[in-house]
């Protein structure tokens, strides 16, 4: 009996885990979001891949990272759990699809800045205050590698 208790907890932890392995490329402008429900915890890292010239790197605050061509610019998101554990929730727009069994997702859009994508407002999103989302942009030609883990507790 006690096995099967553990072997149960086990089955239940490991399917509140959520891998994220999502690749694109940028041809002129890609908006990336990332979103996940309050009560999920995401951590990602995200790899930018200057080609044969420079890409721009233009955060939601409006902060600029130019990346020089043929290098690579990397950093992390850690969004933490903000609310309290599931009810039965759920958000689709535009792109991303959130719910109790998926409350993590990210979205590409290719040829929008961040002022052409709704998620950017962060005002827009927080009417639902279930739902926390990171964006920014990659100009110019450049391939994007978001991979992280989040998890629904």
């Amino acid at each position: 009996m006690a096995l099967v208790v553990l072997i149960a907890t086990q089955i239940a932890v490991l399917s509140a885990f959520h891998p994220i392995v999502e690749h694109t490329v940028s041809d002129e402008a890609m908006t990336v979001v990332i979103a996940k429900l309050d009560y999920a915890h995401l951590q990602v890292k995200v790899s930018i891949s200057a080609w044969e010239s420079d890409a721009l790197l233009v955060f939601s605050n409006g902060t600029q990272k130019q990346i020089p061509a043929s290098s690579s610019y990397k950093f992390s998101v850690v969004m933490p759990s903000s609310g309290f554990s599931p009810g039965s929730s759920s958000f689709q727009a535009d792109g991303i699809s959130l719910s109790d069994k998926n409350p993590i997702d990210i979205a590409f859009f290719s040829n929008r800045t961040l002022t052409q994508v709704p998620y950017s407002n962060l005002n827009w999103v927080n009417e639902y205050s279930r739902v926390s989302v990171y964006c920014f942009t990659v100009q110019g030609q450049a391939g994007i590698s978001v991979e992280g883990l989040g998890a629904g507790f």
